[in-house]
């Protein structure tokens, strides 16, 4: 039997390569050639398996009176089912009654809820209902009984279902996706979906009901790249800069002052860009490019290094009410890695440099999405050159570009990487950032620090964050179609 060959895992720095330095990259030109990981087979490719069934009971004085099954996806389903965006919710429902009982309906409950606190009550963004029997029906085993609102039943009924899992959901007016399930005990919320049996018995009786909780793997994807990045991908070529591909980028200017070697103030002139659209796929990367322009050729020297360009991917997760709100602490989650660029042409004019980046995308990242009341976004920041013998005016992010991971890749030929997978580095500046982000006044006026998180969990006091809005992305396509574009990595851990 054919297995799926996983890539290396990310989340620990011993699990693969390591990258001493930035500039350790520049020093071996044959690592940036079109690095490839180990790929994963597609779908086709693979012997087809039957789906994991994940069975739940009611059980009474006999024993079990009624089963409920749910089929997940065979190559992701580990310890709980999991539904991909575009397939149906796929089971059965049996029952078991050793004696006559009354039953009005046998039903099946679909909700997706987001959990922020143990004791608060969740907030559910979806609600479905399929009947699969009620008593107007009548006893399947029995004839001429149809059109009452309870009836006795009694042996054995089975009722197989299959439900859609629509991908998106209207509230005030607006649409949004449903968002990849979260069950990391790292992370500051849940996203949860559950599958409920529900056996009505009618008024002054309580009803049975049994549960199944379920991840749901959301398939949005990218728009295609520029024909000349598809090329590059396709021939294995080094990635071409804005210069060489205008229509692959989107680009940023923005100049920073500083002193150098203590002795003169300067100013450096710099363009940010990353790779169209801004839409990534996590396990894969981030193409970014910089250009740096000042006339000082000292410093031009020393801030063109690889290592010198301070470029993070940082993560938020906002929730937002009627009259409280509150905000995730912002943090990182990548750092770019750059190298000067192999495509052979020189710089125009003496008083400028180019580099050529990725940042690595961990295979975990929580997809972007946004709902009614929350949102997980990412953007790209830009920080202050750091180079021995520079030292800015100001240490705060010079730019800021919101961009949007999602789960499947662009069609086409398939995405490149350029150098092995990286790992954050300490660096002081960018620690001191993300933590005057967590001292914010909320709205009672006290300071939210690391230290007060249990306070403020306690008291529910509420950081002041800005509105939500919901992009709509017009590059998805038909869910189904997953043939070639699946994610390098599709799998959960056990106990997800």
């Amino acid at each position: 039997m054919t297995e799926t060959i996983q890539p290396p895992s990310y989340d620990e720095p011993g699990d693969g390569p390591q990258l001493g330095s930035s500039q350790a990259v520049s020093n071996s030109p044959e690592i940036l050639l079109a690095y490839t990981r180990r790929p994963t087979p597609p779908p086709t490719a693979q012997i087809d398996r039957e789906p994991k069934e994940f069975t739940s009971g009611i059980k009474n004085r006999g024993g079990t009176c009624a089963t409920f099954t749910v089929r997940g996806d065979p190559r992701l389903s580990k310890a709980i089912p999991v539904i991909i965006q575009g397939s149906n919710l796929v089971g059965s429902a049996q029952l078991a009654l050793r004696s006559s009982e009354a039953i009005q309906a046998v039903c099946i409950l679909i909700r997706g809820e987001i959990v922020f606190d143990v004791d608060a009550a969740p907030s559910t963004f979806l609600k479905a209902k399929h009947i699969l029997w009620s008593a107007a029906e009548g006893d399947p085993q029995a004839a001429g009984n149809s059109g009452k609102s309870i009836v006795k039943l009694k042996g054995d009924y089975h009722w197989p279902f299959s439900f859609p899992v629509p991908p998106t959901f209207r509230k005030d007016g607006q649409t949004f996706w449903l968002p990849h399930a979260v069950w990391d005990q790292q992370a500051s919320f849940r996203v949860k979906y559950t599958a409920e049996l529900c056996i009505v018995r009618g008024k002054l009786k309580l009803d049975d009901r049994t549960s199944l909780r379920f991840a749901y793997c959301s398939m949005q994807q990218l728009g295609p790249p520029s024909a000349l990045r598809q090329l590059t991908y396709q021939e294995k070529a080094p990635l071409l800069g804005p210069e060489a591909d205008a229509e692959g980028w989107q680009s940023q200017s923005a100049s920073v002052q500083g002193t150098l070697f203590s002795s003169h103030t300067i100013e450096v002139k710099f363009t940010f860009s990353l790779a169209s659209p801004l839409s990534y796929t996590r396990g894969a990367s981030i193409p970014c490019a910089m250009t740096i322009e000042t006339k000082d050729p000292q410093a031009l020297d020393l801030l063109s290094s690889p290592s010198a360009v301070i470029v993070y991917l940082e993560c938020a997760s906002r929730e937002k009410k009627e009259r409280v709100r509150w905000s995730n602490p912002i943090k990182p989650c990548g750092q770019a890695v750059f190298w000067p660029p192999t495509e052979g042409t020189s710089d125009n004019a003496s008083h400028q440099r180019r580099l050529m980046g990725e940042i690595h995308l961990r295979p975990s990242l929580q997809p972007s999405f946004a709902l009614p009341e929350f949102c997980t976004e990412y953007a790209v920041v830009v920080f202050p050159f750091q180079a021995t013998g520079f030292k800015p005016l100001n240490n705060s992010p010079l730019l800021s570009q919101e961009v949007e991971i999602l789960t499947r890749y662009a069609p086409g030929p398939r995405q490149k990487t350029y150098t092995p997978p990286t790992y954050e580095t300490r660096n002081d500046l960018v620690r001191r950032h993300y933590q005057s982000l967590a001292k914010l006044p909320t709205s009672s006026g006290f300071l939210r620090t690391e230290s007060d998180e249990l306070l403020a969990l306690t008291i529910r006091l509420r950081v002041v964050t800005n509105g939500l809005k919901y992009i709509p992305n017009p590059h998805l396509r038909n869910p189904l179609d997953t043939e070639h574009n699946v994610p390098v990595v599709l799998d959960y851990a056990d106990g997800y």
